[in-house]
């Protein structure tokens, strides 16, 4: 069962093999055919403070560098792209979710909220 706030390594034909933020819901996961993630990116001077990414630290969540989650490129990948084999490299907490949650809808200009 793959959930909104998991973290993934993912092979992505143009980016490579990089985390990827799953945000959709778990109910249209369960499909097995693609997920909705936020792609990351190293770029943190650039980005950190811009109101549709959020920052993450290396050590936070299981990953292993400094990065920001760009709420502004979220996408459909298919589920075969990410490293199910492994599992999720790790989890946000709520209140982290909530922050990514808040980036989409700024992106979007809506507010909203996760259930």
């Amino acid at each position: 069962m793959i959930l909104a706030g998991e973290l993934y390594m993912a092979d992505l034909a143009e980016a490579g093999r990089r985390p990827v933020l799953v945000v959709s819901r778990e109910s249209l996961n369960r499909g097995g055919y693609v997920v909705i993630v936020a792609f990351t990116t190293k770029r943190l001077e650039q980005r950190r403070k811009l109101a549709n990414c959020v920052a993450f630290k290396s050590g936070e969540f299981g990953l292993t560098s400094d990065c920001v989650a760009q709420c502004e490129t979220i996408s459909s990948v298919p589920v075969d792209a990410l490293d199910l084999h492994n599992g999720p490299i790790g989890r946000l907490d709520s209140a982290t979710l909530r922050s990514v949650v808040g980036s989409i809808g700024y992106v979007i200009e809506s507010s909203c909220e996760p259930e």
